[in-house]
């Protein structure tokens, strides 16, 4: 009786179930379709620029080549002020570069350089960091004008660090850099034995600190950096009205700690200038950052812009002779790079291999 019992309840399963091998082996044999990647997050890179010409060039060739995609990149652009063609430059990139970028976004100031200069700085980077937060923008990149970015992966690799606010380390033709591992009472610069190990890469990580500046990267979805401006100053504040000075005590009371990286070779920056030295002596040094940078890296300026070539003398000799084995083309075009750079007229001359 009890294996009658078995059999009708094996031929009630073998009718209630017919076709089910089937259909699941049919499921088994369709290709699975995989997920979708993730889309990057949105940044909004903020580029002021005042009698920025001479920089321009080459600033926005890095901007060009960073290894991030476009349509996950939006531009806040702000130059006023000028005395040399800056705005028309900045106009010409951002018309050429339309439709590149997610979007585009210039605003322009009056004419006059105000006796209020950092004043007017801290209301243009508020400008742009209100823009950010408005747009819904991930991430905020402060870079000024004269900063090189010769790293294409910089963004990605300063995201990976997942900090709030995180510099890279940039270079400079000496030991100054953009970042201070000290600070007096009164928020000004401190001398530490902290900060050499860092500049000169004898110690290699994301490192906390009490300013960075010039360029980084603002974590936008942190609920801290709510409460980071330039503009106004916060109550507490009562020292220089200087936009970095001011910027890093507002991080101090959101309690938002900033880092300084120096894990990779970010890009380069040039030694700021002292108050009284003149449009052509920045001119000067932009020049010399420029050349610094092509030794290491293929530097190239916008592709976007049109540069007129630099006026070439001879310094003053009868002749300057480039020599180059003509087999080491990478030094050859290096070299005619930064003379070209420097506006020095070079004649080329072969060398020849030694005995």
């Amino acid at each position: 009786m009890l294996f009658a019992r078995a059999g009708l309840l094996c031929i009630w399963f073998a009718a209630a179930f017919a076709g089910t091998h089937e259909d699941l082996v049919t499921l088994v044999q369709e290709p699975v379709r995989l997920e979708s990647p993730i889309l990057k997050p949105k940044v909004l890179i903020t580029i002021l620029a005042r009698n920025a010409a001479h920089s321009l060039p080459y600033y926005l060739g890095c901007i060009d080549r960073l290894d991030y995609p476009k349509d996950r990149i939006a531009i806040w652009a702000a130059t006023d002020h000028n005395t040399d063609n800056s705005t028309a430059m900045l106009q010409e990139w951002l018309r050429r570069v339309q439709g590149h970028y997610h979007r585009l976004t210039q605003t322009r100031g009056p004419k006059h350089w105000p006796s209020s200069r950092f004043t007017h700085v801290m209301r243009l980077r508020q400008a742009a960091l209100r823009a950010g937060r408005e747009r819904w923008a991930d991430y905020i990149l402060f870079v000024d004008s004269d900063n090189l970015l010769t790293n294409p992966h910089v963004l990605t690799l300063l995201m990976a660090e997942n900090l709030t606010l995180v510099a890279p380390m940039l270079e400079s033709r000496n030991l100054y850099s953009n970042f201070w591992c000290g600070m007096t009472p009164q928020g000004y610069y401190k001398r530490t034995l902290d900060y050499m190990p860092i500049r000169q890469w004898k110690r290699l990580g994301c490192f906390p600190v009490p300013m960075v500046h010039s360029t980084f990267l603002l974590d936008l979805r942190r609920h801290g950096s709510r409460a980071l401006a330039f503009q106004p100053p916060h109550p507490d504040y009562s020292w220089a009205l200087d936009d970095i000075m001011v910027f890093a005590f507002s991080a101090r009371q959101a309690d938002v700690q900033m880092y300084i990286c120096n894990r990779e070779h970010y890009g380069y920056l040039p030694v700021p200038l002292n108050t009284h030295q003149t449009l052509e002596e920045e001119v000067e040094s932009c020049a010399h950052t420029i050349t610094e940078a092509m030794i290491e890296y293929p530097l190239e300026p916008s592709q976007y812009l049109y540069s007129p070539p630099k006026p070439q003398d001879k310094m003053g000799f009868d002749q300057i002779y480039l020599i180059n084995l003509k087999r080491r083309l990478d030094r050859r075009q290096r070299m005619l790079q930064s003379l070209e750079v420097l506006g020095i007229e070079a004649s080329l001359t072969e060398a020849v291999d030694g005995p």
